[in-house]
């Protein structure tokens, strides 16, 4: 991941989820930025938007898993 990036996401196959973690003050900035990216790269999926808390225990629980 760049880490000049405002976001980051976890991909969640079997379900179809996108999980995103926004760790900036300006969301309306990156919300468009990141409605585009997901709708054309992954339009299939649904996005969650989640604290970092919830996003770090979905990437544990999907390691756990495997």
């Amino acid at each position: 991941m760049n880490s000049s990036t405002s976001w980051e996401y976890f991909k969640q196959d079997q379900n179809k989820i996108l999980w995103v973690h926004i760790f900036t003050r300006d969301i309306t900035g990156i919300a468009i930025s990141l409605n585009k990216w997901w709708k054309t790269k992954y339009p299939e999926y649904k996005m969650r938007v989640v604290s970092k808390k919830e996003f770090e225990q979905i990437k544990t629980q999907k390691r756990q898993v495997h």
